[in-house]
């Protein structure tokens, strides 16, 4: 008989991505959620789930056999009330990635404040090319892949960890359900303020996730950091320094080449040279990574070369939109002012003599609030001219957490750049319409979210300017 499971909060990057994976495995999956935006909607209807719109116990199938909380999901959700009072079997997503999907494998785990997404995905495509047929559970959508998830024919599981909570059930991180057996840290800088207050909180978060890992398996970690470096400073496992000098593994000699990057990687004690087809220098960082990985599993170099350079990236990062006249429009997830500098600062490398114009919106949790009001100017001057969509559903921060745009807006004019605060996305818009098309530029939107479908309106606005 086949299984139903039903997942309460369907709609997110991860949850849907669990539906796929269940799906694979021959299971009848439902789901619910308030709302459904491209790409999950799209994603969802094409593997047959059944869906339904907003909550309801009425939505959850008679005879069901698990029943997946996001952690979207709070008490008082009908839902999650109904699952509790007919003491349904339920778990967290990440729960059920481990027990169903996890399970025996050889787990592979990409943690950190940044790179992760592009660092599993390039480390599930490098383990594709071996033909080790690894399964993967990414975060973003890796470019070499239809979907962001996949069943594990092989041995290998490469999951990103997400270090925020599990569930309202559980207040811990999901990664720790993950078990590594190889993990690797990328950039490790204090970040999820609302569920980590204090960087030491984040800090040990990582701490023990790295006491997860056994003495046989290994720790590859981005040695330019110094929260990464006390993560693992108690380790029992053998720990991997890359980065830059005075790492082990040392990046050294990085050039702009063909659109990518040419850099050097000591690896076992051997200066190597690579390329990468991948614009953003940090990409040196996150290859450097998976490179160091392959070195441990053994594989030949021409594979991970071949990897390499076959490599696609992720969508969302540093995404072409479209070309209208000499204007270039980008667009990246970069949600973090460390983020935020590294693609502005590498967009002259490849696009040079471009002028760049920033369409900034403070959309993740941390940037709404004013935490990062000191550190933000510094990254956004990197560009000649900044439109700062005002803060994402504002009236839900008190005034004096909230990041101050107009504060922002006047430091950058302070830095002889030009910067306005537009009100709403039609101003941004009006704005963007209103540039030099035949000027050589680049416009970049920096955002976790879409402007309100303005993505979808660039194209428009490329597509009638070839008209």
């Amino acid at each position: 008989m086949v299984k139903k499971v039903f997942l309460s909060g369907i709609a997110g990057t991860g949850m849907s991505a669990l539906a796929g994976l269940f799906k694979e495995a021959g299971w009848q999956v439902y789901g619910s959620d308030s709302r459904f935006y491209p790409p999950v909607d799209r994603l969802l209807a094409d593997l047959g789930v059944s869906l339904f719109q907003g909550y309801d116990a009425k939505n959850i199938p008679v005879g069901v056999d698990l029943c997946v909380i996001g952690n979207a999901i709070s008490r008082g959700n009908p839902e999650a009330e109904f699952i509790l009072d007919r003491r349904l079997e339920y778990l967290s997503m990440a729960e059920a990635l481990q027990r169903f999907f996890l399970h025996g494998k050889r787990s592979l785990v990409v943690a950190g404040s940044h790179g992760k997404t592009t660092t599993a995905s390039f480390v599930a495509h490098m383990l594709d090319s071996a033909g080790l047929r690894p399964g993967f559970f990414i975060g973003g959508k890796p470019g070499n892949f239809a979907v962001n998830y996949r069943l594990a024919a092989g041995e290998f599981f490469v999951s990103e960890g997400d270090e925020y909570e599990t569930a309202f059930f559980d207040r811990s991180a999901k990664f720790f359900k993950y078990r590594p057996e190889l993990l690797l840290i990328t950039a490790l800088e204090h970040d999820h303020i609302d569920f980590y207050p204090s960087e030491a909180a984040y800090l040990q978060s990582f701490r023990n996730l790295v006491n997860q890992v056994p003495g046989s398996g290994r720790i590859i970690v981005n040695g330019d950091y110094t929260l990464a470096r006390q993560a693992v400073e108690r380790s029992f496992t053998p720990v991997i320094f890359y980065g830059g000098k005075g790492c082990a593994s040392e990046i050294s000699g990085l050039q702009p080449a063909g659109g990518g990057y040419s850099f050097f990687l000591t690896v076992g004690g051997r200066k190597r040279l690579f390329h990468s087809p991948l614009p953003g220098p940090y990409n040196a960082w996150n290859l450097a990574a998976g490179i160091l990985l392959a070195a441990e599993l053994g594989l030949e170099p021409r594979v991970v070369d071949k990897a390499i350079a076959t490599f696609q990236g992720v969508e969302r990062r540093l995404t072409l939109l479209g070309r209208a006249g000499n204007t270039v429009f980008l667009s990246d997830f970069a949600h973090h002012p460390t983020a935020i500098a590294g693609v502005l600062g590498g967009l002259p490398d490849t696009y040079p003599g471009h002028r760049i114009v920033a369409v900034f919106e403070p959309r993740s949790w941390s940037l709404r609030r004013n935490f990062f009001q000191e550190r933000l100017p510094d990254a956004l001057v990197r560009a000649d001219e900044i439109l700062i969509r005002d803060v994402y559903e504002k009236e839900k921060i008190p005034p004096g957490e909230r990041l101050a745009v107009e504060a922002l807006r006047a430091e950058l004019e302070r830095r002889g750049k030009k910067a306005y605060v537009c009100a709403d996305d039609g101003e941004i818009r009006g704005h963007v319409a209103a540039l030099d098309l035949a000027a050589a530029q680049v416009v970049i939107l920096l955002s976790n979210g879409d402007v309100r479908g303005y993505s979808d309106w660039v194209r428009s606005l490329c597509a009638g300017s070839r008209a």
